[in-house]
């Protein structure tokens, strides 16, 4: 070891003792200010040793007590940016971040960061950022929601753009567990706690608190809803969301940017909760009023939205910049789409419920939900001239699944819940029966993704023309014909019968067409492949998917 390496070792472990517990808090600080001077903030080894000689407790107060003096004097306080800056450095490195003792640190990290002072909320933000990026960081903060509520309940902050991250990293930590019991109270006890402050803000924080439930919400599905349902009712969520966002709804017209991000945020709830959302309990009159206004709100700006991707010039169908935009300016169907179709469903199976003779509608209550019905019915209808609109801009129709994914999933989930309970659209629908079979077969995920929706729509039409669906499915296979004679009845749908639902239904049961048996049969006497017998099966391959092929 060299002259100059010796005596940089002998200054680091002076400050290490500055730092000790057995020093006075002059010496502390003072050893704090030499820090950054002898210490490469990538050095890792040697701020490990460091954190471990220090006093634990000195920075904690640090924090302390420049929050107070910052909050009684409106004053920065040099206190706050040392320790502010010295926590950044620390966990900046993995190891040191995990510490129990830079955990216990979150909750004041979140006042500092949340506070808004220049320079100093900054260096906090990052450094809870490198810390909650880690899953000991969350796991913190869901074992102990109580401690990190009370930071979330202080009336001095002047941002939630912290909340709003670490409400988002939690919620993608509980997505990636397989099993989310022993988390589930925690987030539902934060999420609860945001949505009441949600319900009960009237100031600009009301918008602020819109934003981290939205980020909160975003990276979870059904099934994650329903387990923390399971483990922790998340009613007390869905009232405060559903509450925040009729009042914002219900505001006048200069609230409307903020309408749709309220529109955006009921889109997730109703995505995960559909069961409490649209409650027509006596218990939750509220709550079922809010979710009608909701509804109608989405049918109307998702027409709209459609409308405005419609009424644009016609493009030049090489000019993919200019489609692109085009489609960008449709952004808000697909969250009106997701609160429709969620409607759609519960109600279907609401209707269902009311079978038995003691559960009967009163005609007041039919009426109402057959309104409802119709607004969604527009919306679909909207829908289908919106594909058929676009199909005409386009030169096959996956180059509409491969620019808009988005569009294309959600206005198939919407028609695909539509369509399977009412034969009403079914005429209007034919044209997009060959856009469906196309993208099934060559959309990889998004395909089997509209396979699952467009399924229900084959069975429902070929029950309401009395037609076995096993018996179709084996006609398809032997191409026999005698499939193709629907019932003539008013509610019996006009797709059976037709090439376009024969196409789609192949696509739907992984039957080969004639096209992929005929290249299957070429595909073996190219490889001098035997022919086969009658109903054999040939695997073979399209270009992007494989199919089980029954040819002679």
């Amino acid at each position: 070891m060299s002259a100059a390496e010796k005596k940089k070792q002998q200054q680091i472990e002076q400050c290490a003792q500055l730092l000790s517990s057995r020093s006075t808090d002059d010496e502390k600080l003072a050893g704090l200010l030499l820090l950054p001077k002898l210490v490469d903030a990538q050095d890792s080894q040697t701020l490990a040793y460091i954190f471990e000689s220090m006093d634990a407790k000195f920075v904690e107060r640090l924090l302390r007590t420049g929050l107070k003096q910052h909050i009684n004097n409106q004053a920065d306080s040099p206190m706050l940016g040392i320790a502010s800056y010295v926590i950044d450095v620390f966990a900046s490195h993995k190891k040191i971040a995990q510490h129990p003792r830079m955990l216990d640190r979150i909750p004041t990290l979140y006042k500092v960061a949340s506070m808004g002072i220049d320079g100093v909320s900054s260096e906090a933000t990052q450094a809870l950022g490198k810390i909650l990026a880690l899953d000991a960081g969350i796991e913190w903060i869901l074992g102990q929601p109580e401690v990190f509520s009370k930071a979330l309940l202080s009336t001095e902050s002047k941002t939630m753009d912290a909340a709003g991250f670490a409400m988002n990293r939690c919620s993608e930590f509980i997505h990636m567990q397989s099993d989310i019991r022993d988390y589930a109270h925690g987030w539902a006890c934060l999420a609860s706690r945001l949505a009441s402050m949600f319900d009960e803000a009237r100031d600009l924080k009301k918008f602020e608190l819109m934003s981290v439930l939205a980020n909160c919400l975003e990276p979870l599905d059904s099934d994650d809803a329903m387990a923390i349902d399971a483990a922790d009712s998340c009613m007390a969520i869905v009232l405060g969301v559903s509450s925040g966002c009729a009042w914002i709804l219900r505001q006048k017209s200069e609230t409307t940017g903020f309408a749709d991000r309220a529109l955006v945020l009921y889109s997730h709830l109703a995505r995960l909760w559909q069961f409490h959302v649209y409650s027509r309990t006596p218990a939750f009159l509220d709550l079922a009023r809010n979710s009608e206004l909701a509804l109608r709100l989405a049918c109307v700006e998702g027409q709209a939205s459609l409308d405005t991707m419609m009424i644009c010039l016609p493009l030049d169908k090489k000019d993919d910049k200019k489609e692109i935009e085009r489609l960008k300016l449709g952004w808000k169907f697909p969250v009106c789409a997701e609160i429709a179709s969620g409607w759609l469903e519960w109600i279907s199976r609401w209707l269902d419920d009311q079978i038995e003779p003691a559960n009967d509608l009163e005609d007041d209550e039919e009426k109402h939900i057959y309104n409802l019905m119709s607004e969604v019915q527009k919306l679909s209808e909207a829908a289908i001239s919106f594909l058929c609109d676009w199909k005409e801009r386009v030169q096959d129709d996956c180059e509409m699944l491969r620019s808009g994914p988005e569009l294309v999933l959600s206005a198939m989930h919407l028609l695909g819940t539509w369509l399977a309970t009412d034969p009403r659209l079914h005429k209007s629908a034919i044209p997009v029966l060959s856009m469906c079979a196309a993208w099934i077969l060559e959309g990889g995920p998004h395909g089997a993704a509209i396979k699952e929706y467009m399924r229900p729509c084959v069975a429902f039409s070929l029950a309401t023309c009395d037609v076995d669906e096993a018996q179709y499915v084996s006609d398809l296979k032997t191409r026999e014909s005698r499939h193709a004679k629907p019932k003539t009845s008013e509610f019996a749908s006009p797709w059976v019968g037709t090439i376009e639902f024969d196409d789609l239904s192949r696509a739907v049961y992984s039957i080969p067409s004639d096209e992929d048996i005929l290249r299957a049969r070429q595909q073996n006497q190219a490889h001098g492949s035997t022919t086969c017998g009658l109903y054999d099966i040939v695997h073979c391959s399209n270009e992007n998917h494989a199919v089980d092929v029954i040819s002679r």
